[in-house]
């Protein structure tokens, strides 16, 4: 895309956008993303080792030592790592090779019980049943509703019968926040969508139709003028549809935890709601 073809941008271009994803799975661009995972000074990617040993605690807390557990969305494997060393058994699937790449030399390099598996979490499946199935930190807000509905049934194909499932979710006014959000740019000498010295437009859209955002990332090269277009989505949803998603997959609720118990951290405080599930008989 150049310029020209940025400036004249319509409903049409938006649309199709609908559903698209930041693409964790390109090699270069996963690398650069596996560096905002590790980083210590924000929780942007993911979250900071403190908050994550909390998490991590309070799940070793509700299962046997020895328990197998599965990571949906695992990035660098930074839950896994810490749930294997507490004696679980753990498996991670993620998309974005560069973190896979990390996780298996960290899990290599400790001889703990982890594998790591390269893939779509949406494509995902295992012969295996779990003990615990974990989704965290909003990851499954990025897809469709029908998507969505995939993974839940997925999931509840993969874990025992009264096995945890816990589920980290956006609050409906945080995606609305986001996709009401104003337009903004910055400049960077290097950053996430580019290695090289660029522009960053951001253009955010919400949907009340279907209650979605989009988030649209227009880069542009300040060497060459010409612009690379990314989107993000993201879907909302009421407490009570989550609730009623997890019904139908049978995996009712057994309760929501508060601050104290899963720490959100404060950037995401009240913006994050974690579900706490058993698969049903």
């Amino acid at each position: 895309m150049n310029l020209t073809e940025f400036a004249v941008c319509s409903a049409r271009d938006i649309e199709a956008a609908r559903g698209s994803k930041i693409p964790w799975n390109e090699p270069e661009f996963s690398q650069r993303m596996l560096a905002n995972h590790l980083a210590q000074e924000h929780d942007w990617a993911s979250r900071r080792n403190d908050h994550i040993s909390r998490q991590t605690a309070w799940i070793d807390r509700q299962l046997q030592r020895g328990s197998r557990i599965l990571d949906m969305g695992c990035g660098p494997g930074l839950y896994a790592q810490k749930l294997a060393a507490a004696g679980h058994h753990c498996t991670g699937v993620d998309f974005s090779p560069a973190s896979i790449e990390y996780a298996r030399k960290q899990a290599a390099d400790s001889g703990l019980a982890l594998e790591y598996v390269l893939c779509d979490i949406r494509s995902y499946a295992s012969g295996q049943k779990f003990d615990c199935i974990i989704m965290t930190f909003g990851e499954f807000n990025v897809f469709t509703r029908q998507d969505a509905g995939v993974i839940l049934h997925n999931c509840a194909d993969m874990l025992r019968e009264g096995g945890l499932f816990v589920l980290e979710g956006h609050s409906f006014e945080a995606v609305r926040t986001i996709g009401s959000a104003p337009a903004t740019w910055q400049r960077h000498a290097r950053g996430l969508f580019s290695d090289k010295p660029h522009i960053c437009l951001q253009e955010n859209k919400w949907n009340a139709a279907d209650s979605s955002a989009l988030s649209q990332y227009f880069i542009v090269d300040a060497a060459t003028a010409q612009v690379q277009q990314y989107a993000s989505f993201m879907q909302a949803y009421l407490h009570e549809e989550y609730q009623e998603m997890l019904r139908a997959a049978q995996l009712p609720v057994a309760r929501i935890l508060d601050e104290q118990e899963w720490p959100a951290g404060a950037d995401f405080l009240g913006k994050l709601q974690t579900f706490v599930c058993r698969k049903a008989s």
